[in-house]
């Protein structure tokens, strides 16, 4: 029967009027749905394949433990914070009095699928018993501050951030994780559970942006990430909140130090803007050997093949100042902590010959890409003569320069 009513007023079909799934994409032309027809934000991180690259996500360097220019460091802890096998991740101590030691190595103990082919190893080789009130022995990585001002800190938009990361933990129960803000000198402490003893797990927290504690625009620590492996209690603070002082953990961490059986991993730290953890972004290792070489750059022979360290003169009989060049800028100027393996682990050219070095020291006047270091002989050397140094071929001969934050 045909329609006999008033015709109805027209008017365009929308959304309301299409009921939740009757449009499958088999329904969509081709380029149907462009770049103006998506809501601004509807595209998030979480939505993106992974398949598809996000270059630079990661504010963590070396959270793969990919790097290790220092290589296994025995007899860590006690008595000073030092940088552990891999680099980046600094052995933090608050007390310089601990009673446990321990071994750092990069270690091929990795998540089953995970993708990674390194962690960073602890070996507890000496136990602490007691923690004391102002003890506390931390795995740290410091920011550089002028890579953090996209956050936004100290302003309404303060944005949220979130790590995720893997460990296999001796321990189940609480263990913690704390965000340190130096230059407001705030902190924020978050709680989670082991539930596998000696097990790879992975683990996601967020932490609120700071709208009233800023972050300054310099090559300063501007935001530390630090994984407790025991916490006095001067360094407890409640969770899920920005406080005052530095806090690390609550007072339920446990000790992971506190028998020499004790290994604790960790690889996959990812600290990125959002709400939502993505996949791990992995770098391709000369990128993050680079970045790495920004806060420490360490020459080191292999197989006992000599490498060329600098070129300078003779400034007097005894003592020649060599430049050398580093491979990327470093993180300050004049002021780069020298050291090296052994100072009769060098060869200068002296006239024709090469002969023993007897001393090494720092002239690191210059700049952020090179340094003038002194190296010293017995004697019989000719003011003025150009030189050259390089490892005298003894496998394991090294110099480093150190920028660490």
């Amino acid at each position: 029967m045909p329609y006999t009513g008033p015709e109805p007023a027209r008017r365009p079909l929308s959304s309301d009027d299409i009921t939740d799934g009757i449009i499958s994409t088999a329904d969509l032309a081709d380029s149907a749905v462009t770049t103006a027809k998506i809501t601004n934000n509807a595209v998030t991180a979480a939505k993106v394949s992974a398949d598809v690259a996000q270059l630079g996500k990661n504010l963590i360097i070396n959270g793969a433990m990919t790097v290790s220019q220092r290589g296994t460091q025995t007899g860590q802890g006690g008595t000073s914070s030092a940088y552990s096998a891999c680099d980046r991740w600094q052995m933090q101590l608050t007390n310089g009095g601990e009673q446990a030691r321990f071994t750092t190595s990069q270690d091929t103990d990795v998540p089953a699928g995970s993708e990674f082919g390194y962690s960073l190893k602890v070996d507890c080789t000496t136990a602490e018993a007691a923690v004391a009130v102002n003890e506390a022995e931390l795995i740290t990585q410091r920011i550089e501050a002028q890579n953090l001002q996209h956050l936004d800190y100290g302003a309404a938009g303060a944005k949220t951030l979130v790590l995720s990361w893997w460990m296999k933990s001796p321990k189940n129960g609480t263990h913690c994780v704390s965000m340190y803000q130096r230059d407001a000198n705030k902190s924020y402490v978050r709680e989670v559970t082991v539930t596998s003893v000696d097990t790879w797990e992975k683990f996601t927290v967020t932490f609120p942006g700071d709208t009233a504690g800023t972050i300054n625009n310099d090559n300063g620590s501007g935001l530390e990430v630090s994984f407790p492996l025991h916490v006095g209690s001067n360094y407890h603070d409640t969770a899920d909140a920005w406080a005052a002082g530095t806090g690390f953990s609550t007072s339920n961490q446990q000790n992971l130090l506190d028998n020499t059986a004790n290994n604790f991993y960790i690889t996959g730290v990812q600290l990125e803007v959002g709400s939502v953890a993505t996949d791990f972004e992995h770098e391709d290792y000369g990128t993050t050997l680079a970045k790495c070489l920004r806060y420490y750059w360490r020459s080191t022979e292999e197989n006992t093949n000599a490498i060329s360290i600098g070129s300078g003169e003779w400034i007097s009989t005894t003592q020649a100042l060599v430049h050398i060049d580093f491979p990327v800028a470093m993180r300050i100027n004049n002021s780069a902590v020298l050291s090296v393996s052994a100072v009769n682990d060098f060869k200068i050219r002296q006239g024709a010959s090469l002969v023993d070095t007897t001393a090494v020291s720092g002239n690191l006047g210059g700049s952020y890409y090179g340094a003038e270091v002194s190296f010293t002989v017995a004697s019989g050397s000719t003011v003025g003569q150009g030189t050259s140094v390089r490892s005298d071929g003894t496998a394991g001969g090294w110099i480093a320069f150190s920028a660490e934050l």
